[in-house]
């Protein structure tokens, strides 16, 4: 469930017939990104519901402007919109191909630009109660350095033909044991994923519901998380989706305060 914003699954390169490995066809996922960076520019507006046991719903609404750069590092901002507690606050990951990116925090009513470092700033919920981390949003399904992939298999979800990928923790102390995706063939779109903690428990659930074709492409039309353990569940819809071209200036940590968004 990496990269939430956004962060997101829609490289429309298309291998057909290729016989592909399980690394070349996650390296495909990864180009995509969670909602479809892929090259270039893209701009996204969402709207999210998280629902946990006991609790009311709770409502937020982001924008987000994502671009890849030269050197193949993508540059991710997003707003919150809403609710009105958190309304202006930015996010601004850096995230290079290989290695850990940087996040960037701007506070608007401090007016404190503060950068997550520490491992427990970069492991705290991006929402509460959606079991996302900020480093979800920054690193995308990027787990081919701690994760070793093999096709487990093929399946048809959602009408489409999909691969089945099983991704096993390489080392230790990593977050997942286990992971299994489900890649659509043709335009690597990860339409479900199952997360398993160390000791082999289903612990998280991503699904995609249903694909829509916008003017950049195929994707999903929502996403649903579910946290299999606390009962936890959050919904993201996506609004609105555009190629147009975002300035460099957008993606500087010192001009997040100046930013007229």
């Amino acid at each position: 469930m990496r990269k939430f914003v956004l962060a997101t699954l829609l490289a429309l390169v298309t291998l057909a017939g290729v016989a592909q490995t399980a690394s070349e066809i996650l390296a495909k996922v990864e180009e995509g990104s969670f909602f479809g960076t892929g090259s270039g520019s893209l701009y996204i507006s969402l709207a999210v519901r998280i629902e946990e046991a006991g609790a009311p719903p709770a409502f937020y609404a982001f924008r987000v402007w994502a671009k890849e750069f030269p050197d193949g590092t993508t540059r991710t901002l997003l707003l919150y919109a809403a609710p009105e507690l958190v309304a202006g606050t930015l996010y601004l990951a850096h995230t290079p191909k290989e290695g850990q990116g940087r996040i960037w925090l701007w506070l608007p009513d401090l007016e404190i630009l503060k950068e997550l470092v520490a491992e427990g700033e970069r492991k705290g919920e991006f929402i509460a109660g959606s079991g996302i981390t900020y480093d979800d949003v920054a690193s995308g399904f990027s787990y081919r350095e701690g994760y070793t992939p093999a096709i487990a298999g093929e399946e048809v979800v959602l009408g489409a033909r999909a691969w089945q990928l099983e991704l096993l923790a390489a080392k230790a102390g990593q977050e997942w044991s286990r992971i299994l995706l489900w890649v659509h063939k043709e335009a690597y779109i990860v339409l479900r994923a199952e997360f398993f903690d160390r000791t082999g428990k289903l612990v998280r659930v991503l699904s995609v519901p249903e694909l829509v074709r916008d003017a950049v492409g195929l994707r999903p039309a929502r996403l649903l998380v579910e946290d299999r353990v606390k009962g936890g569940r959050a919904t993201v819809e996506i609004e609105e989706r555009s190629a147009a071209e975002i300035p460099d200036a957008y993606f500087e940590p010192g001009n997040l305060g100046k930013l007229k968004l």
